[in-house]
């Protein structure tokens, strides 16, 4: 390596370390400090030899000479300088890049909660946070695509509330809307973990059973709703006696598709309703109302 060389690779050896701005400092004043002592220091050649190198008489065969060493150091001071100012600058690029990033993340979250917010809004009812009929249907679908033929389906049964109009009109709307809360609680915890309660509108309500092929435990089922919902209710000073009628209809006896399983159960329903005997099943083909009780509970 040539002896000129040599400084500058120094130079390039130190800035890579990345010196900070106090380590930047400190080289200054440490250079100007030598250069003060060697242009003020002893001898009568001392401040010449600043001003001008030795001749090369007086150096040892290849080393560089204290001017250029110095100049060397001036040198690597700048680099060390310039490359300092970048990194900085770069840090400031990066802090500036993670807040853009950070503001970024916030605004997606902000936009995936309301797109959920939206969703849960459009598949569930706001009076009772139930799910609604749009999603009934859709969850009603997706089990009848997945039954394979010979298998049991859903059941669906259909709940309304007798003589509800009744409750509006006598206490008003403020009244009503809690008694539909209530039986909505109601039969929500009456029915099997993962079974489905929805609100269909008005006064008028379904639930979604999977994985029932008897008829028996069906009876159970309706009765156990029948006993939950008509439970006096409390409501400030009233007290409120609410009974409903259920329509039962099961895949397949009573229908392989969503709109023919629903229309049974309704018109099961309102063959409950017409007779007061609380439940009935659902009309099968060269039969009437099926297995209905002979009083209401």
């Amino acid at each position: 390596m040539d002896s000129n060389q040599r400084p500058w690779e120094w130079g390039k050896a130190l800035a890579a370390t990345w010196p900070t701005a106090e380590q930047v400092q400190r080289w200054k004043l440490w250079l100007r400090s030598l250069q003060v002592n060697w242009a003020q220091g002893p001898g009568p050649q001392r401040g010449r030899l600043w001003m001008a190198p030795p001749s090369h008489a007086n150096q040892r065969p290849g080393e560089p000479s204290v001017s250029t060493c110095v100049a060397a150091m001036q040198q690597m001071l700048q680099v060390m300088a310039r490359e300092a100012a970048e990194r900085h600058a770069l840090e400031r690029t990066m802090e500036g890049t993670q807040a853009a990033l950070t503001q970024a993340l916030a605004d997606l979250d902000r936009v995936r909660n309301g797109e959920r917010l939206a969703r849960h809004q459009a598949l569930h009812d706001e009076l009772t946070n139930l799910p609604n009929r749009r999603h009934l249907l859709q969850r009603l679908e997706d089990l009848l695509g997945q039954r394979r033929s010979l298998q049991p389906g859903p059941t669906v049964l259909f709940i309304d509330l007798d003589h509800f109009k009744t409750v509006n009109d006598t206490h008003g709307h403020g009244v009503g809307d809690e008694v539909l809360r209530i039986t909505a609680a109601r039969l929500n915890a009456a029915v099997r973990h993962g079974d489905l309660v929805v609100r269909l509108g008005g006064d008028e309500f379904a639930c979604l059973l999977r994985g029932v092929a008897d008829e028996a435990p069906l009876h159970q089922l309706c009765a156990k709703l029948l006993q939950a919902v008509c439970c006096p209710m409390k409501i400030g000073h009233l007290q409120l006696l609410v009974r409903p009628s259920i329509g039962v209809a099961i895949c397949p006896q009573h229908g392989t598709q969503a709109d023919a399983l629903l229309a049974c159960a309704d018109a099961a329903m309102y063959a409950a309703k017409r007779e007061r005997c609380g439940y009935a099943f659902g009309k099968t083909e060269g039969t009437d109302i099926a297995d209905r009780p002979d009083q209401h509970p």
